[in-house]
């Protein structure tokens, strides 16, 4: 029974990853379908219960951490179940002079009734220093409902009313009319965001207890300083730290420039985000200085992305978006690029590892490269998790929702469910083979260049 529990929850998680890059590749076509499909949610509940049955039928000593986990993303995707079936969304149209609308439209053409009454007074854009580039739109509303008192509102991008368990989001403004955004979840988003605190109780539980499997690498790598399996340079170690510096210093100038210039954090677009990442490799080839081949890889990382960043145009400076000027943006963006730097890392130091055991056939140097990589990919799916938990923050403020199955939303889940794999080494024995390890970290990076290449 145990084992019939143990394939059916792996396995459906890995039908999951491949519905989601189905989905993901086939967004303008088919991902909403897909999306909204009653099988898909079917499918992540058998998922579900399959999975917290065999935990109860597992007998071995549960860590505290581990169980946190596992219960936050439950609660996760029972609060996802309940907005998915519960909660209300829609539109409303607001002209200025037209009478007060009681009524929104859901996405289905449906009409569903407000129990208040609202009416645009004024609507506009405001521009930054230049006249032209737009800093924020607003629309000033009233809100008008029996027995209380007239209430005048100012919506603006990333600024939502809430009155009855009713959210108004401004979605866009053209001459005298605007769009609001309506959604009503009055328990999908309280028991999502619980789930959310209860991953970050579970992590910190998870770096901190000394009774988890992390401790016990963390021990393991102090006490073999070789775990990298590459051999140590200084000369080469120099270099490589001059040369870092000297690219780190360039891309800090360039980011404060634009940063200056825009009044945002410079992973706005594509191009800085690319940039972004060269810089945080270029801070890892520090680090690494005295793991000459894995610092050397490091940097090979850096100068691609930063050559990338140049390709797509980071000299050019585009007007930030409204939606964009937001402090959420800079946290999201930079706990998802570090999470990605870090299995950027984990790709070199299997690579490298990979390699020289080809030509030494050196187990012992595999094995301790596994415990470093292993240690850095727990850092890789920490920040990965907070990162995608900050963007459904991020996303429930501006947008309404905490998830919209976004491209970039999804292949960061893709990437999560692919390495939580590695992390289950009792329940999957081959997890625990270096060697499998290994090759298991170039496919998690693999998703890496795919999360840049789908539509925005």
């Amino acid at each position: 029974m145990r084992a019939a529990l143990k394939n059916l929850s792996f396995g459906l998680l890995a039908l999951l990853a491949v519905v989601l890059v189905a989905g993901t590749l086939l967004e303008r076509c088919a991902g909403v379908v897909i999306y909204s499909s009653p099988l898909f949610v079917a499918l992540w509940a058998v998922m579900l219960v399959a999975a917290l049955l065999y935990i109860l039928k597992t007998p071995v000593k549960r860590v505290r951490a581990s169980l946190l986990l596992h219960a936050a993303f439950a609660v996760v995707l029972v609060g996802a179940s309940v907005t998915y079936f519960t909660a209300e969304r829609g539109s409303l149209f607001l002209s200025k002079g037209a009478l007060p609308s009681s009524m929104f439209e859901r996405g289905d053409g449906g009409l569903v009734k407000f129990p208040f009454r609202v009416s645009l007074n004024d609507c506009g854009v405001e521009f930054c220093d230049d006249g032209v580039t737009p800093r924020d739109y607003f629309a000033e509303i009233l809100v008008e409902q029996p027995g209380v008192a007239t209430e005048p509102v100012r919506l603006s991008m990333n600024r939502v009313y809430d009155r009855g368990g009713y959210r108004l989001f401004l979605s866009s403004v053209d001459g005298g009319n605007v769009t609001l955004l309506v959604n009503r979840d009055e328990w999908g988003t309280a028991i999502t965001y619980a789930g959310y605190l209860l991953a970050v109780a579970g992590f910190l539980l998870l770096f901190f207890a000394r009774n988890t499997l992390r401790a016990a690498l963390v021990q393991r790598l102090a006490a073999n300083r070789a775990g990298a399996s590459i051999v140590l340079s200084r000369a080469n170690g120099l270099f490589l730290s001059f040369l870092s510096s000297a690219l780190l210093a360039f891309i800090t100038y360039v980011g404060v420039c634009r940063w200056v210039e825009t009044g945002v954090f410079p992973v706005s677009n594509g191009a800085e985000a690319m940039m972004f990442i060269a810089w945080c490799f270029l801070l890892a080839v520090l680090f690494l200085r005295k793991n000459s081949k894995l610092a050397f890889g490091a940097l090979c990382l850096a100068v691609t992305c930063g050559a990338a960043a140049l390709l797509s145009g980071i000299s050019t400076t585009e007007p930030v978006q409204p939606i964009l000027r937001t402090p959420l943006l800079p946290l999201h963006v930079v706990t998802i690029i570090v999470s990605y730097v870090f299995i950027g890392l984990l790709a070199v130091n299997a690579l490298v590892s990979l390699c020289v055991y080809c030509v030494k056939r050196n187990y012992e140097r595999l094995e301790a490269a596994a415990v470093y990589g292993r240690v850095m990919l727990y850092l890789a799916v920490a920040f990965l998790v907070t990162g995608i938990f900050l963007g459904a923050v991020w996303g429930n403020i501006s947008w309404g929702r905490y998830w919209g199955w976004d491209p970039k939303e999804v292949w960061a889940l893709i990437t999560l469910i692919i390495c939580s794999f590695a992390f289950h080494t009792r329940s999957l024995p081959f997890m625990a083979r270096p060697l499998v390890f290994h090759c298991f970290c170039l496919l998690a990076f693999v998703t890496f260049p795919l999360l840049h290449a789908t539509p925005d």
